[in-house]
């Protein structure tokens, strides 16, 4: 079960989630209990989102075989 304030967090984000994008899909763990929490615009939504993303950890989809970590240092850019 989330606690007080994780509530409010994961309410938050939704709120701004539902505000900003028309389709979206979440998923946390609670702290305290490592309990799995979701939601999702709607269920066809939730269920494409969460397929994909899983379908994408699992390979190399979205990532592209010249994917690397970049070499700058903390709070450099390479658009600066």
């Amino acid at each position: 079960m989330l606690s007080d304030e994780e509530d409010k967090l994961l309410s938050h984000a939704l709120s701004f989630l539902g505000d900003n994008f028309p389709h979206y899909a979440i998923s946390v763990l609670s702290a305290e209990d490592g309990e799995l929490h979701y939601d999702y615009s709607n269920w066809r939504i939730g269920r494409m989102l969460m397929k994909d993303s899983i379908e994408d950890m699992s390979g190399e989809i979205g990532m592209g075989q010249d994917w690397s970590w970049s070499d700058e240092g903390e709070g450099e850019s390479e658009y600066e």
